[in-house]
C-alpha cells in the first residue's frame, strides 16, 4: 500500500510541476492617447529669474496654457496662464517681478486644457 501511495503522490507531485504557469511573454502596451506636447523650449534665468519658453505641438484646439511656479519650498509662489491657439502655440512665461526668486531650485509646471504637459527645473545660485 505505502510504494502506491508514494508512486501516486510522486505523480501528482509530477503532473503539478509540469504545469506551466501562465504569463503573457510581452505585457500590453499602455493606451495611448494623442494629445498637445512640448514641442522645443528655451528655459534660463532673465536677469536673476526662472524664464521659460515653450512651443507645443499637435495642438487642436484653442485654449489657456498655464504655468505654476513652485518655490524651492515646494509650495506655489506664482501662476499664469497665456490664451494659445492652434496656429501659434508658443508662449513666453516669466517668475513675476512681485515674486522674490531666492535661491534654490525652482520648478516651473506647464499645463493646457488642465492635462499636466511637462515640468521645468531652474535652479538660482546664492549670491
Amino acid at each position: 500500500m505505502r510504494p502506491r501511495l508514494l508512486a501516486g503522490l510522486a505523480l501528482a507531485l509530477l503532473l503539478v510541476a509540469c504545469r506551466p504557469l501562465y504569463l503573457p511573454p510581452v505585457p500590453e502596451p499602455p493606451p495611448f492617447e494623442p494629445g498637445s506636447r512640448v514641442a522645443a523650449f528655451d528655459a534660463g534665468l532673465e536677469a536673476g529669474r526662472p524664464r521659460l519658453e515653450v512651443e507645443l505641438a499637435d495642438v487642436t484646439e484653442a485654449g489657456w496654457l498655464a504655468v505654476q511656479w513652485l518655490a524651492p519650498n515646494g509650495r506655489e509662489a506664482a501662476s499664469g496662464s497665456v490664451w494659445v491657439e492652434p496656429e501659434a502655440p508658443r508662449a513666453l512665461f516669466v517668475l513675476p517681478a512681485d515674486v522674490e526668486a531666492v535661491a534654490g531650485e525652482w520648478r516651473a509646471v506647464v499645463s493646457l486644457h488642465g492635462r499636466l504637459l511637462r515640468q521645468f527645473t531652474f535652479v538660482i545660485e546664492p549670491g
